[in-house]
């Protein structure tokens, strides 16, 4: 990458820092005062800023990662396969640290992982999948519920 380029990332990463602490500076928990709307309005709009401090922190890191990155020389290298992450994809991630093509395949065994997990369901600290979770269930005669679990098909299913 050109020094140029790296140049301009760096200035980029310098003022989102300054900017951030600004902006973090202002967000300040207000003291609980006045009625119970008032301080249920103050609650939340503290856990508002509590939560924006958080993402602020997390994002103000991976600022600080890629301006060590330019230090050290190795801003805009994927940390997976070690190609040049493009440039498109840094103006529109700064602090990108995978090539798209190492992103991709991030996301997608991270989707596979969720349907997965979607797709069963756990019990006795195990995934079973539903159509064995469901083998464990009679409807109740009494109409007081719909299904019950029955002690013996439990112990079918986990044991």
């Amino acid at each position: 990458m050109e020094k140029a380029t790296i140049e301009q990332f760096k200035n980029l990463f310098l003022e989102i820092i300054s900017e951030e602490e600004v902006f973090e500076a202002k967000l300040s928990p207000t003291t609980l005062e006045g009625d119970d709307v008032d301080i249920v309005s103050t609650e939340k709009a503290n856990q508002m800023d509590f939560r924006l401090k958080a993402r602020n922190a997390i994002y103000l890191n991976k600022v600080r990662k890629s301006l060590h990155k330019i230090d050290e020389g190795t801003f805009g290298e994927c940390e997976e396969c070690g190609a040049e992450i493009t440039y498109n994809r840094l103006l529109a991630r700064p602090t990108a640290d995978l090539c798209i093509h190492c992103k991709e395949l991030e996301e997608k065994q991270e989707n596979q992982l969720v349907d997965r997990n979607r797709d069963s369901s756990k019990i006795g600290g195990r995934s079973l999948p539903i159509e064995q979770l469901e083998k464990g269930f009679h409807r109740d005669e009494t109409g007081t519920s719909d299904f019950h679990l029955s002690h013996g098909s439990y112990q079918d299913i986990v044991g």
